[in-house]
């Protein structure tokens, strides 16, 4: 009977509004995590033009926002690019775009759980005056386990219902935006004033322009600048559990994309002003150490808030990272396109259940694994995120004007925000991919600065997880195709115009 309740329960509808979705949009990016992570790196690249390369990284991810935006109005579905990419161009395409989707949460949930233990324990030990805790904070054997810990208490509160998590979320985002705000305005002031023990510069709008620095600056920029926008989109991974679910997460995924363009760019130009050119690019592989440093330096003795921000975010950002992957596994599931056992839903809580403890416990294995080569080895393969990245962002933008091509020439908004930008976007982004694989192809762009089969360590984990994806689809294709029977397909126009909502079609059987 329990087994019946739960193969008959749905995710819960209504469960989180607008603006849970927008907090969730921002607290998967991690944004205090992802700045103290590429800053001290593109103002290497760029010096005094880092805050431009940051504008810059925001227009593919603003391109591609209309795509995920226009697919959710027509197919609210929780797999987001799985199940477009499946309608728009075939069952091959939708299913390593869906692995792609589940492979990011694998590779960086253990990370960002480090990231939250390593810097709750610099910000407890500078509160509370304790060296042994700041010591800890650097000791891998104590992170370690309470990483895990951390992991296994998020994906518990997932499990729980995305109610409690948006809650969760709306507390922690609230810490680190404003943490990020406070510090940012303390910086300026205090480099304006020319109060800044380290080389300070007045700040300019010459620095908002992204080709001040030259073309190769620009290029390697917005590979950092993409990895640090990533994640604005898993409000839309919820449409089946937020309010006015084919309209509300796409609007809250763009708002959250310029949220982030506003708080990336002060914060740029904050520590750029404060800090000076020279000593971020004496520091720039430290990523960890600049924004601990100069929490320091800017805020004085309440260091510690801003060190408690960038582990909010890691928390936050742990718990978030999950839901897409698991809401991806969920729609994978119910389709056939992997074990369908996986896509069980909680029968009480709603939730995906199976899927989420599952992306939890290979997030954990890998990231115990990887620690076990070296904290080097665990570094390259966040590195390796950027090829997924931008493989299945570019997947969606294509997907939108494929699924779309019959309406694109109804009007002249139609074809740029349906057709022109998505496209724009895709392209933007298959070019950066092809400069992620030249750049990891050389190991001297790694950090452990080591050649795996002649190559960079990044590039044979990124290349490592799509063969082992494509190995798992064509094991699983024999042994139920059902899947792989879908055919491309297109909208339903009555859809398409708003004369009807979209009805959920999980089995993806319609067209």
């Amino acid at each position: 009977m329990a087994e019946a309740r739960a193969q008959e329960a749905q995710l819960k509808p209504g469960a989180i509004g607008f603006v849970d979705a927008v907090v969730i949009g921002l607290a998967s990016t991690s944004p205090a995590y992802s700045l103290a992570a590429i800053i001290g790196a593109v103002t290497a690249l760029a010096g005094v033009n880092a805050p431009g390369i940051l504008i810059a990284s925001f227009v593919p991810m603003a391109l591609i926002a209309t795509a995920f935006l226009y697919l959710n109005r027509v197919d609210p579905d929780c797999g987001t690019t799985f199940s477009w990419v499946t309608r728009a161009l075939g069952p091959w395409f939708g299913w390593i775009g869906g692995w792609a989707i589940m492979m990011t949460g694998v590779l960086i949930v253990g990370s960002l759980a480090d990231v939250g233990i390593r810097f709750g324990l610099y910000g407890f030990g500078e509160l509370l005056g304790s060296d042994s805790l700041v010591e800890a904070g650097d000791n891998a054997w104590i992170r370690i386990p309470l990483a895990v810990a951390l992991v296994l208490l998020m994906t518990w509160i997932c499990v729980l219902g995305t109610d409690v998590s948006a809650r969760l979320q709306n507390v922690l985002i609230l810490i680190q935006v404003v943490s990020l705000l406070v510090f940012a305005a303390v910086a300026i002031y205090r480099a304006v004033d020319g109060d800044s023990p380290l080389d300070e510069i007045t700040p300019s709008l010459g620095w908002l322009n992204p080709f001040g620095a030259g073309g190769a600056a620009l290029s390697s920029g917005l590979l950092l600048g993409v990895f640090a926008y990533w994640g604005w989109e898993s409000a839309v991974n919820l449409s089946e559990e937020t309010t006015d679910g084919d309209k509300t997460p796409g609007r809250a995924a763009l708002l959250s994309t310029v949220m982030l363009l506003v708080t990336y760019v002060s914060v740029a130009i904050a520590v750029v002003a404060f800090a000076g050119t020279q000593w971020l690019d004496d520091n720039a592989g430290e990523e960890e150490f600049v924004f601990a440093y100069l929490a320091s330096e800017v805020l004085g003795g309440f260091d510690w808030i801003l060190l408690l921000s960038v582990s909010t975010a890691a928390i936050a950002s742990t718990q978030t990272t999950i839901l897409p992957a698991s809401r991806t596994g969920l729609s994978m599931a119910r389709r056939g396109a992997i074990p369908r056992p996986i896509g069980r839903i909680h029968p009480t809580h709603r939730t995906p259940d199976v899927s989420t403890w599952t992306v939890a416990a290979i997030a954990i294995v890998w990231y115990v694994g990887m620690y076990q080569v070296s904290e080097n080895a665990l570094f390259d393969s966040l590195t390796a995120l950027a090829l997924l990245i931008a493989f299945y962002y570019a997947l969606t933008g294509i997907a939108c004007a494929v699924y779309y091509r019959k309406h694109l020439t109804e009007s002249a908004r139609n074809l740029v925000l349906i057709g022109i930008a998505p496209v724009v976007g895709a392209v933007l982004l298959l070019w950066l991919l092809v400069l992620s694989v030249r750049d990891m192809a050389d190991p001297d762009n790694s950090y452990s600065g080591q050649s795996w089969l002649g190559v960079g360590p990044p590039l044979v984990i990124g290349v490592a997880v799509f063969l082992a994806g494509v190995v798992f689809m064509v094991v699983w294709r024999v042994q139920d195709r059902r899947y792989w029977d879908e055919r491309p397909s297109l909208p339903d126009p009555d859809v398409v115009h708003g004369l009807k909502a979209p009805r959920p079609d999980p089995d993806g059987l319609e067209g």
